[in-house]
Protein backbone atom coordinates (compact mmCIF):
# COMPACT_ATOMS: atom_id res chain seq x y z
CA UNK A 1 0.00 0.00 0.00
CA UNK A 2 1.37 3.50 -0.85
CA UNK A 3 0.46 6.82 0.23
CA UNK A 4 -0.79 9.67 -2.11
CA UNK A 5 2.20 12.66 -2.78
CA UNK A 6 0.18 15.02 -4.33
CA UNK A 7 -3.42 15.78 -3.75
CA UNK A 8 -5.56 18.51 -2.76
CA UNK A 9 -7.67 16.36 -0.63
CA UNK A 10 -7.83 17.10 3.00
CA UNK A 11 -9.53 14.66 5.41
CA UNK A 12 -11.95 15.38 7.59
CA UNK A 13 -10.81 14.59 10.83
CA UNK A 14 -13.47 15.16 13.38
CA UNK A 15 -12.74 13.60 16.57
CA UNK A 16 -8.47 13.57 16.24
CA UNK A 17 -6.81 10.92 17.81
CA UNK A 18 -4.26 13.36 19.32
CA UNK A 19 -6.74 14.65 21.61
CA UNK A 20 -5.75 14.34 25.19
CA UNK A 21 -8.60 12.36 25.79
CA UNK A 22 -9.08 10.37 22.59
CA UNK A 23 -7.67 7.15 23.97
CA UNK A 24 -10.21 7.21 27.08
CA UNK A 25 -13.08 8.06 24.70
CA UNK A 26 -12.23 5.07 22.45
CA UNK A 27 -11.65 2.15 24.99
CA UNK A 28 -15.28 3.67 26.65
CA UNK A 29 -16.61 2.73 23.14
CA UNK A 30 -14.61 -0.74 23.12
CA UNK A 31 -16.38 -1.77 26.30
CA UNK A 32 -19.26 -0.78 25.19
CA UNK A 33 -19.16 -2.43 21.41
CA UNK A 34 -16.33 -5.06 21.55
CA UNK A 35 -18.82 -7.73 22.57
CA UNK A 36 -20.72 -6.91 19.30
CA UNK A 37 -18.00 -6.83 16.87
CA UNK A 38 -16.51 -10.11 18.36
CA UNK A 39 -20.02 -11.86 18.02
CA UNK A 40 -20.04 -10.98 14.16
CA UNK A 41 -16.29 -11.73 13.48
CA UNK A 42 -17.35 -15.22 14.84
CA UNK A 43 -20.50 -15.04 12.55
CA UNK A 44 -18.49 -14.34 9.56
CA UNK A 45 -15.93 -16.96 10.89
CA UNK A 46 -12.29 -15.42 10.59
CA UNK A 47 -10.47 -18.22 10.84
CA UNK A 48 -6.45 -18.80 11.25
CA UNK A 49 -4.27 -17.80 8.30
CA UNK A 50 -6.57 -15.10 6.97
CA UNK A 51 -5.04 -11.92 6.05
CA UNK A 52 -7.30 -8.86 7.56
CA UNK A 53 -7.65 -5.02 6.81
CA UNK A 54 -9.02 -3.11 9.97
CA UNK A 55 -9.91 0.38 8.52
CA UNK A 56 -10.02 3.42 10.88
CA UNK A 57 -8.34 1.08 13.53
CA UNK A 58 -9.09 4.12 16.61
CA UNK A 59 -7.18 2.20 19.91
CA UNK A 60 -6.71 -1.09 18.60
CA UNK A 61 -9.21 -3.49 20.09
CA UNK A 62 -10.41 -5.24 17.47
CA UNK A 63 -6.87 -5.58 15.62
CA UNK A 64 -6.46 -7.42 18.67
CA UNK A 65 -9.42 -9.40 18.03
CA UNK A 66 -8.55 -10.21 15.01
CA UNK A 67 -4.24 -10.95 15.44
CA UNK A 68 -5.90 -13.67 17.82
CA UNK A 69 -8.05 -15.15 15.66
CA UNK A 70 -5.85 -15.54 12.25
CA UNK A 71 -2.55 -16.47 14.75
CA UNK A 72 1.05 -17.26 13.33
CA UNK A 73 0.14 -18.03 9.96
CA UNK A 74 -2.75 -15.08 9.57
CA UNK A 75 -1.84 -11.17 8.98
CA UNK A 76 -3.70 -7.90 9.91
CA UNK A 77 -2.82 -4.49 8.62
CA UNK A 78 -4.27 -2.26 10.88
CA UNK A 79 -4.82 1.65 9.26
CA UNK A 80 -5.39 4.91 10.51
CA UNK A 81 -5.29 8.66 9.52
CA UNK A 82 -3.64 8.90 13.09
CA UNK A 83 -2.69 5.66 14.11
CA UNK A 84 -0.86 7.64 17.48
CA UNK A 85 -3.04 5.14 19.31
CA UNK A 86 -1.61 2.04 18.27
CA UNK A 87 1.74 2.51 18.67
CA UNK A 88 1.84 0.60 21.89
CA UNK A 89 0.69 -2.66 19.98
CA UNK A 90 3.51 -5.40 19.12
CA UNK A 91 1.93 -8.10 17.66
CA UNK A 92 3.96 -10.27 15.06
CA UNK A 93 1.36 -10.72 12.89
CA UNK A 94 0.07 -6.79 12.78
CA UNK A 95 1.22 -4.42 10.65
CA UNK A 96 0.27 -0.50 11.91
CA UNK A 97 -0.15 2.15 8.72
CA UNK A 98 -0.94 5.65 8.00
CA UNK A 99 -3.30 5.73 5.59
CA UNK A 100 -5.81 7.61 4.33
CA UNK A 101 -8.08 4.57 2.23
CA UNK A 102 -10.07 7.70 0.56
CA UNK A 103 -6.78 8.76 -1.78
CA UNK A 104 -4.14 6.30 -1.11
CA UNK A 105 -4.02 2.94 -2.95
CA UNK A 106 -5.19 -0.51 -1.30
CA UNK A 107 -3.82 -3.40 -3.29
CA UNK A 108 -6.10 -5.44 -5.35
CA UNK A 109 -7.66 -8.99 -3.84
CA UNK A 110 -4.98 -9.16 -1.07
CA UNK A 111 -7.51 -9.65 2.18
CA UNK A 112 -9.40 -12.20 3.56
CA UNK A 113 -11.61 -9.80 5.43
CA UNK A 114 -12.00 -5.99 5.45
CA UNK A 115 -13.64 -4.53 8.69
CA UNK A 116 -15.17 -1.00 9.64
CA UNK A 117 -16.60 0.13 12.58
CA UNK A 118 -17.82 3.60 12.99
CA UNK A 119 -15.81 4.83 10.18
CA UNK A 120 -17.86 5.70 7.12
CA UNK A 121 -20.30 7.97 8.47
CA UNK A 122 -16.97 10.01 8.98
CA UNK A 123 -16.37 9.73 5.59
CA UNK A 124 -18.44 11.99 2.51
CA UNK A 125 -16.74 9.89 -0.28
CA UNK A 126 -18.47 6.83 1.95
CA UNK A 127 -20.80 5.75 -1.16
CA UNK A 128 -17.27 5.83 -3.44
CA UNK A 129 -15.12 3.87 -0.98
CA UNK A 130 -16.96 0.66 -0.94
CA UNK A 131 -16.58 -0.65 -4.40
CA UNK A 132 -12.73 0.25 -3.73
CA UNK A 133 -12.95 -2.11 -0.02
CA UNK A 134 -14.98 -5.06 -2.62
CA UNK A 135 -11.41 -4.69 -4.87
CA UNK A 136 -9.19 -5.26 -2.28
CA UNK A 137 -11.16 -8.59 -0.93
CA UNK A 138 -9.56 -11.54 -2.62
CA UNK A 139 -12.62 -13.99 -4.24
CA UNK A 140 -14.45 -15.14 -1.27
CA UNK A 141 -13.41 -12.75 0.85
CA UNK A 142 -15.50 -10.63 2.67
CA UNK A 143 -16.37 -6.88 3.75
CA UNK A 144 -17.89 -6.42 7.55
CA UNK A 145 -19.24 -2.94 7.95
CA UNK A 146 -20.50 -2.29 11.34
CA UNK A 147 -22.04 1.63 11.19
CA UNK A 148 -24.82 3.66 13.45
CA UNK A 149 -27.98 4.83 12.50
CA UNK A 150 -28.61 7.82 14.82
CA UNK A 151 -32.27 8.20 13.48
CA UNK A 152 -34.04 6.62 17.03
CA UNK A 153 -31.81 9.24 18.95
CA UNK A 154 -32.93 11.86 17.18
CA UNK A 155 -35.87 10.74 17.46
CA UNK A 156 -36.17 9.60 21.13
CA UNK A 157 -38.41 11.55 23.41
CA UNK A 158 -36.56 12.06 26.80
CA UNK A 159 -36.34 15.91 26.71
CA UNK A 160 -32.34 16.37 27.53
CA UNK A 161 -30.34 13.54 25.79
CA UNK A 162 -31.96 14.55 22.60
CA UNK A 163 -31.53 18.13 22.26
CA UNK A 164 -28.07 18.06 22.88
CA UNK A 165 -27.49 15.49 20.74
CA UNK A 166 -28.84 17.69 17.81
CA UNK A 167 -26.90 20.67 18.95
CA UNK A 168 -24.18 18.51 19.22
CA UNK A 169 -24.31 16.97 15.40
CA UNK A 170 -24.87 20.28 13.55
CA UNK A 171 -21.75 21.86 12.43
CA UNK A 172 -20.39 18.23 12.10
CA UNK A 173 -23.89 17.80 9.70
CA UNK A 174 -23.00 20.88 7.81
CA UNK A 175 -19.52 19.14 7.69
CA UNK A 176 -20.56 16.00 5.84
CA UNK A 177 -21.33 13.27 8.74
CA UNK A 178 -24.25 11.29 7.45
CA UNK A 179 -25.50 9.45 10.74
CA UNK A 180 -28.64 8.49 8.81
CA UNK A 181 -26.56 6.30 6.55
CA UNK A 182 -25.85 3.00 7.62
CA UNK A 183 -29.02 1.29 6.43
CA UNK A 184 -28.13 2.09 2.68
CA UNK A 185 -25.00 -0.42 3.15
CA UNK A 186 -26.73 -3.56 1.77
CA UNK A 187 -27.87 -2.05 -1.32
CA UNK A 188 -24.40 -0.62 -2.01
CA UNK A 189 -22.49 -3.88 -1.34
CA UNK A 190 -24.86 -5.46 -3.30
CA UNK A 191 -24.37 -2.94 -6.06
CA UNK A 192 -20.38 -3.53 -5.74
CA UNK A 193 -20.88 -6.95 -6.50
CA UNK A 194 -20.50 -8.64 -3.10
CA UNK A 195 -23.38 -11.92 -2.41
CA UNK A 196 -24.75 -14.01 0.72
CA UNK A 197 -25.27 -10.47 2.21
CA UNK A 198 -26.36 -10.50 5.89
CA UNK A 199 -27.95 -7.36 7.64
CA UNK A 200 -28.44 -7.12 11.46
CA UNK A 201 -29.89 -4.51 13.52
CA UNK A 202 -29.45 -3.88 17.33
CA UNK A 203 -30.83 -1.15 19.15
CA UNK A 204 -28.07 0.22 21.83
CA UNK A 205 -29.77 1.86 24.86
CA UNK A 206 -27.65 3.25 28.09
CA UNK A 207 -28.17 4.13 31.65
CA UNK A 208 -26.51 7.18 32.70
CA UNK A 209 -22.82 6.77 34.54
CA UNK A 210 -22.65 3.55 32.23
CA UNK A 211 -19.20 3.21 29.80
CA UNK A 212 -21.72 4.21 26.68
CA UNK A 213 -22.61 7.11 28.41
CA UNK A 214 -18.88 8.58 29.23
CA UNK A 215 -18.06 7.69 25.80
CA UNK A 216 -21.01 10.25 25.30
CA UNK A 217 -19.67 12.69 27.65
CA UNK A 218 -15.89 12.95 26.70
CA UNK A 219 -17.29 13.19 23.02
CA UNK A 220 -19.31 15.84 23.83
CA UNK A 221 -16.17 17.32 25.85
CA UNK A 222 -14.23 16.96 22.48
CA UNK A 223 -16.70 18.70 20.22
CA UNK A 224 -16.91 21.58 22.58
CA UNK A 225 -13.28 21.77 22.25
CA UNK A 226 -13.05 21.74 18.52
CA UNK A 227 -16.29 22.63 16.69
CA UNK A 228 -18.12 26.23 16.47
CA UNK A 229 -21.40 26.47 18.59
CA UNK A 230 -23.46 28.59 19.56
CA UNK A 231 -23.65 29.71 23.51
CA UNK A 232 -27.18 28.33 23.69
CA UNK A 233 -25.93 25.08 21.90
CA UNK A 234 -23.24 24.77 24.53
CA UNK A 235 -25.44 25.44 27.18
CA UNK A 236 -27.81 22.29 25.68
CA UNK A 237 -24.93 20.25 25.14
CA UNK A 238 -23.50 20.86 28.78
CA UNK A 239 -27.10 19.98 30.20
CA UNK A 240 -26.93 16.37 28.26
CA UNK A 241 -23.78 15.58 29.32
CA UNK A 242 -24.71 16.53 32.71
CA UNK A 243 -27.75 14.53 32.89
CA UNK A 244 -25.89 11.13 31.54
CA UNK A 245 -23.26 11.34 33.68
CA UNK A 246 -25.90 10.59 36.71
CA UNK A 247 -26.24 7.43 37.49
CA UNK A 248 -29.93 6.16 36.06
CA UNK A 249 -32.60 6.82 33.49
CA UNK A 250 -32.80 4.88 30.21
CA UNK A 251 -31.32 6.83 27.09
CA UNK A 252 -31.22 5.87 23.21
CA UNK A 253 -27.83 5.83 21.98
CA UNK A 254 -28.31 4.55 18.36
CA UNK A 255 -29.18 1.43 16.20
CA UNK A 256 -26.21 -0.75 15.37
CA UNK A 257 -26.22 -1.44 11.72
CA UNK A 258 -23.93 -4.85 10.52
CA UNK A 259 -23.67 -5.99 6.78
CA UNK A 260 -21.71 -8.07 5.48
CA UNK A 261 -21.26 -9.54 2.19
CA UNK A 262 -18.91 -12.08 0.32
CA UNK A 263 -16.27 -11.32 -3.17
CA UNK A 264 -17.86 -14.16 -5.43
Amino acid sequence: MTAASDSDYTPAYTLDNTWEAARERLETLEVSCDPFTASHLDKVGVAPGWHCLEVGAGAGSVARMLCERVGPDGRVVAVDLEPTLLADLSLPNLEVRRLDVVVDELPEAAFDLIHTRLVLVHIPQRNELIPKLVRSLRPGGVLLLEECDLTKAMTADDGVFRPSFEAMYRPVLEAGLDIYWAPTMPGLVEAAGLVDIVELRELHTFTGGSPLAEFWRITYRQFLETQPYTDAERAIMEEGAAAIARPGGQYVSWEWITVWGRRP
